[in-house]
């Protein structure tokens, strides 16, 4: 397998791969230019979101999203939240979703996080418990929509 980069998203990366990896998880790749390049200013606006993506030989195979947050409790505490994590079917079980969850973490105790949490199905568990994630609760969710 070609060696494998992970970095910051960049507005260049948005129709390099990027858009249609996050189809996998819903329909993103028929965004419009000037919306997706809306959606990324704004979030590249906020220092406490961070999109990372995995790229082979120049173009995306994967990404994901960490968000920090400030806490009251923990005496201003800061808890990683990861969302969104997504291979390219074609590239999945090749290690890449370690290595981008591998950054992450490291990122967000790099940010000064005391935790990192994230949400999956019962299939991928295995997956993060393999990488230290241990089952802490149950997760609950609420449609506005």
């Amino acid at each position: 397998m070609s060696d494998i980069t992970i970095r910051k998203l960049e507005k260049e990366d948005l129709f390099n791969g990027f858009l249609s990896t996050l189809d996998s998880l819903r329909q993103a790749s028929s965004m419009d230019k000037e919306n997706a390049e809306r959606i990324f200013n704004e979030i590249n606006k906020n220092s406490n979101q961070i999109i990372v993506v995995a790229l082979i030989e120049g173009k995306i195979v994967g990404s994901t999203t960490l968000l920090i947050e400030t806490k009251f409790i923990h005496d201003g505490g800061k808890v990683g939240h990861i969302e969104d994590v997504v291979i390219d079917k074609k590239y999945q079980k090749q290690g890449i979703g370690e290595k981008i969850i591998t950054y992450l973490l490291r990122y967000a105790m790099e940010q000064g996080c005391y935790k990192t949490i994230l949400d999956c199905n019962n299939e991928i568990k295995p997956f993060y418990e393999k990488l230290g994630f241990i089952h802490n609760a149950n997760a609950l969710r609420f449609d506005h929509v």
